[in-house]
């Protein structure tokens, strides 16, 4: 038996695009000698696509490309596709809508003998499943009957978070098993954090142990707003061992045989990557798709400080878009040194991107006289220090407008998380590509970076951090260390801990009580990121849904 895991990378509302996409797979592993193709969850429509259910003739649509496009092709193949259904054109919900289902059809012979739909619904975290789908009935559940391999087979199919029985209390998979299932598929778009997918993995392993049924796994590979699917498909065979491996951060056609396993590694490629490397993918192809699937910009502009969350933001963007679609610019002020602007003009020479040098200070001084004519002269404080960063966000926008480049924010999560950044100055733009990684992380990626040779600067990552709004100023002067801010940052932000139990754990309660309310009064500007790149578990975006105005301490 020869199962082809079509990981694709489909663009949300290309419904025709993606289709398209579906039939060039299915051809390509009938050619290869395929049995079964499995694609991901949703693959006519990509995921997630939240509202665009509610656009008329939405569902209408991929419902017809599914009939007029991927069931045609699926001949001496048996082909199993994500897509989304509407059983009961007399059931509303309460838009007024039919009930849709996140479902998977079985193809065969060209035509759909079989539509699954997906049980177990997720709620959590950026999921909201339950406000599109209708879950499909437990007593539905059961394997369908499929000529594949030149033999009979029963196929049990899945979706997605129907295998993760663990958080339900209901056994999907199992309930397959019991009804004749030979063999699992599973059909995923399972966003990407650290980690996540040796969960995937283990989750796998320990069913296929658990029931001895072979199972093949196949995730969406690409970007899609603040979301990165990592890909990384897998098949499993009844002994509970590992046989193929799809691509990371990829799209990709693998393929998985259950009758003649070899011994060693599974086929496939990038089985184990170091942290780093996947934060770099990720950011990498989330960012990439985000301009070539939206075409609204013909590539990217960074304000290039000579600091550390500005230079990985330029290396992200010269990897996503080619290093001859990025502008880098240098915005000096006279707080500015020396270092910073030869540190960012040696970066950007490293890449072999568009570097200018545009200095603020006129732009800022006649913002100072200006001011001055309504209010007379006032001492230098904080507004003076965010004017210099609002400057420079006019110079972005102005090139952004111009020349069709995509402005990226530089700021990273420590930052992020106590508001030690300026609205509508660096805190403004299209997207945010550190923005889930604490301070410390972004070094430890900027020396991977640099493991082989020196692509970044090593000022810039030996150099203390500073915004250089003020003479000689230091991050210091304003925050915590790093080293002291990052570790009460985590638990606070990412774990969601109370002051008490972060002090409890050994760090300082005046240090703790200081960052905890700076993170509290922050919150109104984090309502105003730009939108950023989710790779932990717990991130700022759609998944984190704060008041703004609240008295929770």
């Amino acid at each position: 038996m020869k199962v082809a895991m079509a990981q694709m990378n489909p663009t949300v509302g290309a419904l025709r695009e993606n289709g398209a996409k579906i039939v060039r797979n299915i051809k390509t592993a009938a050619e290869a000698g395929a049995d079964i193709i499995v694609f991901p969850e949703m693959a006519i429509t990509g995921y997630p696509t939240y509202d665009l259910l509610y656009e008329e003739g939405f569902v209408a649509e991929n419902i017809a490309v599914l009939e007029e496009m991927a069931a045609p092709a699926a001949k001496g193949i048996v082909a199993v596709v994500g897509f989304i259904d509407i059983p009961d054109e007399d059931r509303l919900d309460e838009e007024g809508t039919p009930w849709r289902g996140n479902c998977a059809a079985v193809l065969c012979g060209g035509k759909i003998v079989r539509k699954v739909w997906k049980t177990l619904l997720p709620g959590y975290d950026v999921f909201d499943e339950k406000r599109y789908f209708r879950p499909g009935e437990k007593e539905d559940i059961a394997p369908v009957e499929v000529t594949a391999g030149g033999r009979t087979l029963k196929l049990g199919v899945e979706i997605c978070e129907d295998l993760w029985s663990e958080y339900y209390g209901y056994d999907v998979t199992g309930r397959l098993v019991e009804k004749g299932a030979q063999l699992i598929v599973n059909l995923s778009s399972s966003p990407f954090f650290i980690g996540k997918n040796k969960k995937r993995e283990t989750l796998a392993v320990d069913a296929v142990n658990k029931h001895g049924v072979p199972l093949v796994y196949v995730n969406m590979a690409g970007g899609q707003d603040e979301l990165v699917f990592d890909g990384r498909s897998f098949a499993v065979d009844a002994k509970g061992v590992m046989v193929a491996r799809g691509a990371a951060f990829a799209a990709d056609l693998a393929y998985a045989e259950f009758d003649n396993n070899r011994e060693g590694a599974p086929t496939g490629v990038d089985a184990d990557l170091c942290t780093e490397e996947e934060i770099i993918r990720a950011h990498v192809l989330n960012l990439r798709d985000y301009i070539e699937k939206g075409g609204f910009f013909d590539g990217v502009v960074v304000g290039s400080s000579g600091g550390a969350d500005s230079a990985y933001t330029v290396y992200i963007a010269s990897l996503a878009v080619g290093p001859e679609n990025v502008v880098s610019v240098s915005m000096p002020s006279m707080y500015s040194s020396d270092h910073s602007k030869s540190d960012a003009a040696q970066l950007a020479e490293n890449l072999g991107v568009e570097h200018h040098v545009i200095p603020i200070e006129k732009i800022y001084n006649a913002g100072l006289e200006t001011f001055e004519e309504a209010f007379g002269k006032t001492e230098f404080g904080v507004a003076e220090e965010n004017e210099q960063a609002r400057c420079r966000m006019q110079i972005l926008m102005k090139i952004s407008m111009k020349y069709k480049k995509l402005v990226c924010t530089t700021g990273n999560k420590s930052e992020l998380s106590v508001g030690y950044w300026t609205l509508y100055g660096d805190g403004a733009g299209g997207k945010n590509v550190p923005g889930d990684l604490f301070k410390t992380e972004l070094y430890d990626v900027l020396r991977y970076i640099n493991r082989d040779e020196e692509i970044i600067p090593r000022n810039i990552i030996t150099k203390p951090p500073s915004a250089e709004l003020a003479p000689g100023q230091k991050d210091s002067d304003s925050l915590p260390e790093y080293e002291d801010l990052d570790p009460i940052l985590k638990l606070l932000v990412e774990e969601r801990r109370n002051p008490e139990e972060i002090i409890r754990r050994g760090h300082d309660a005046g240090t703790v009580k200081r960052v905890v309310r700076m993170y509290k009064i922050a919150e109104f500007k984090r309502g105003q990121m730009p939108q950023g790149i989710k790779i932990k578990r717990k991130s700022f975006g759609s998944g984190r849904r704060m008041p703004i105005t609240n008295k929770w301490l």
